[in-house]
């Protein structure tokens, strides 16, 4: 599937939307639908940008790009929309345009939960790039985890992983970083001048073309100890149980059910109360975080990441479900160690802890 027969497949969907609002156009203004809808486009210049710095309106006929004239010439000239099928309302940067039109609905309330629906579940062209990027990500968490080096500071070990996903041409829109006792003490750790002594533990969240991928690795300097070893068995078990629970015809709520049942068994009952343990992912960091009793369906072309986690210990990778069953999209590089675990027959590799 090419760029433009995606982005055919995906006006066909907002037809069906449409249709199914009684509406006559769609204004699409958030950086996520933006994305999604060009297959792959960034409309975020400040990259925390909820709203892109263009926007496109979508009709059962056209789809118009509307851009004031500091972005036009790039759109033009690099994007190429004019050669995908749509057009330009192009504005001057100090007047500003709008769309209107009767019967408009834009991308925010309800119609949003329609777009994160269509967002979530992946096309062909989509699954080749979400595997892309997840190659990607795992070489830049590897080339990240084995540079760590004791004195390091936080911020360093962070600037090298967001160094590592810039020069694979993509953003670590989530980078956290925990060294020593921190890990123990804080789920989301954000990096601080604190140095490595022995143990650290990296976190991102990378975005290229819109999509996004997420995992975690540690690393430890010399041996180490085997009650962390022991412990990082544990929550790989978890996060084992988690991955081979993601069925199509189930839902997130049977998953996080045996995601509870997995921590007790491993005598962690109750951590899982500390910190979410991921869900969906896509256009978002977590498109949906699984909760007790969610009713969200799992089906065949969405892809996971799920972050178990017990004091001192993470362990996390990005999954996409296909016909034939799951696959790891991050997984870690061949020589980097690992835990085998084994549920329901099949073998489940899990990333170990990197000693240095």
């Amino acid at each position: 599937m090419d760029r433009l027969q995606e982005i055919n497949l995906k006006h066909d969907r907002l037809r069906a939307l449409l249709e199914r609002r009684g509406a006559s156009a769609l204004w699409l203004r958030r950086t996520r639908n933006l994305a999604w809808f060009t297959a792959g486009a960034d409309a975020s210049i400040p990259v925390d940008s909820e709203s892109g710095m263009y926007s496109i309106l979508v009709t059962p006929e056209k789809r118009v790009v509307y851009t004031s004239n500091i972005e036009a010439t790039r759109l033009r000239g690099e994007e190429l929309f004019q050669d995908l099928g749509f057009e330009y309302a192009e504005f001057p940067w100090h007047v500003g345009d709008a769309p209107s039109a009767s019967g408009l609905i834009t991308d925010d309330g309800e119609v949003e939960a329609d777009l994160q629906a269509l967002r979530w579940v992946l096309t062909e062209g989509e699954q080749e790039r979400f595997r892309a990027l997840g190659r990607d990500c795992a070489d830049a968490l590897d080339e990240a985890i084995r540079a760590v080096r004791p004195g390091d500071t936080e911020f360093e070990l962070a600037a090298r992983l967001d160094a590592a996903c810039r020069r694979r041409e993509g953003l670590a829109i989530v980078n956290l970083v925990a060294t020593d006792e921190r890990i123990s003490r804080y789920r989301h750790p954000l990096p601080t001048r604190k140095r490595l002594e022995r143990y650290a533990m990296i976190v991102v969240c990378m975005r290229r073309g819109g999509l996004i991928v997420a995992g975690t690795r540690l690393a430890y300097i010399g041996r180490a100890p085997a009650e962390l070893h022991e412990k990082n068995r544990r929550v790989a078990a978890v996060d084992a149980a988690a991955i081979a629970a993601t069925r199509p015809g189930r839902t997130l709520g049977e998953v996080f059910a045996d995601i509870q049942a997995a921590y007790a068994a491993q005598g962690e009952d109750g951590q899982w109360q500390h910190h979410h343990q991921g869900g969906l992912i896509a256009y978002i960091a977590r498109e949906r975080v699984a909760t007790p009793g969610d009713a969200t369906p799992i089906v065949e072309g969405q892809a996971f990441a799920w972050n178990p986690s017990i004091v001192g210990c993470k362990s996390e990778d990005t999954l996409l479900l296909t016909r034939s069953g799951f696959e790891i999209v991050t997984a870690a590089s061949p020589n980097f160690p690992v835990v085998e675990v084994e549920v329901g027959g099949q073998v489940i590799r899990r990333p170990g802890i990197l000693e240095l």
